[in-house]
């Protein structure tokens, strides 16, 4: 008897939790880290979890949808999935009808006008971001996405965004109850964290490309900028659909590469077997270089690693920039400083604390 007390009580803890996440339905390797990242946050704020997961780029099914509206919390997985035309661009393929659905449940026709029903039934699913940031630079949201935003995003829980444009969005849309916490890939990178980089060049270093923002002649440069300085140069292929990028390429550029397979377990083996850098275009790879160790340096070709770098620091170059500055950062030593919003996320991991002594001060 005294042993079922104690499972009664260590259940009464228990919360369940939805994570809509990147990585189902997609070949992006950078999605799993952002859900890793995100799985590490959430075991930590709620310790004792029933968690599901429920997919952001297809279409939720009913039993999805009951799971987000029986959940005591549902999560928005980091990613760019915000963007001013949500009904054009899908990067979050939810409907106005499925945030109704999954906040109020079926009602009925004579529950349709109750709109004290529906205020309640809406304040008890509750739908935070975590992580999430906006798809591109964009033009103002239109009032379809104003009106699918309010109607998904919860009113009384704070949300986590990854860069301060997304946070602005956010509160011209009259949704106030932002922060902007930076990617939860980046908040172990502390600075004890940061100073275990190494701040010389390494002898091999290992890059990304980037499909849906390929530019052959300026990879080709970072790749020969690459093979001038670094003994041994590895690509590895963060979406399958990065290898056409090097089929473009002349092969006298390409011959002395060494391929990784698109998957992180090996991505991140080359990593930790040390004396590697990173420099390439893709920013969850250099992220997750940074959290092995290793000395990183992101070329940004659109405003995530962009936006990123103008709060936290984040060690980022625009590729097609300057090559002489390239060359010089690849060649010089630096310290790696990320500038994390701490306040910021400590205030959104106390929010889910229950007691002061577990919020962290």
């Amino acid at each position: 008897m005294e042993e079922e007390g104690m499972i009664d009580q260590e259940m009464q803890h228990c919360r369940k939790i939805v994570r809509f996440d990147p990585t189902i339905s997609t070949a992006n390797q950078g999605d799993f880290i952002i859900r890793n990242a995100c799985e590490h946050v959430l075991y930590d704020c709620f310790p004792v979890q029933l968690s599901v997961a429920v997919p952001v780029r297809d279409r939720l099914s009913k039993v999805s949808m009951k799971h987000v509206g029986s959940a005591d919390y549902a999560f928005v997985c980091g990613t760019n999935l915000l963007s001013s035309d949500m009904l054009r661009q899908r990067m979050w393929n939810i409907r106005l009808r499925d945030a109704v659905m999954m906040r109020c449940g079926a009602l009925h026709k004579r529950e349709l006008l109750n709109f004290r029903l529906i205020r309640e039934k809406f304040q008890r699913t509750h739908i935070i971001l975590l992580g999430a940031g906006w798809y591109q630079y964009q033009d103002e949201p239109t009032g379809y996405t104003k009106r699918i935003l309010k109607a998904l995003l919860d009113g009384q829980y704070l949300h986590a965004v990854r860069d301060e444009y997304t946070r602005q969005r956010l509160l011209k849309l009259g949704i106030t109850n932002v922060l902007n916490t930076a990617c939860p890939t980046m908040w172990g990178l502390t600075a004890d964290k940061c100073a275990q980089i190494p701040t010389h060049k390494a002898e091999r270093v290992v890059t990304t490309l980037t499909d849906y923002r390929s530019s052959p002649e300026q990879d080709a440069q970072m790749l020969t900028m690459l093979q001038k300085h670094y003994r041994e140069v590895y690509v590895w292929l963060q979406a399958v659909e990065d290898y056409a990028c090097l089929r473009q390429m002349d092969a006298r550029v390409t011959q002395n590469l060494h391929l990784i397979q698109p998957n992180l377990r090996d991505y991140t083996a080359l990593l930790a077997s040390g004396g590697i850098d990173y420099v390439g275009t893709r920013l969850h790879g250099g992220i997750h270089a940074m959290n092995m160790g290793c000395r990183s340096l992101i070329l940004a070709v659109d405003n995530r690693a962009s936006e990123i770098a103008k709060d936290t620091n984040l060690p980022v170059l625009p590729r097609g920039g300057n090559l002489d500055v390239l060359e010089e950062r690849i060649c010089s030593a630096w310290e790696t400083q990320i500038d994390l919003p701490t306040t910021a996320i400590r205030q959104w991991k106390n929010q889910f604390r229950e007691t002061d002594a577990e919020k962290v001060p």
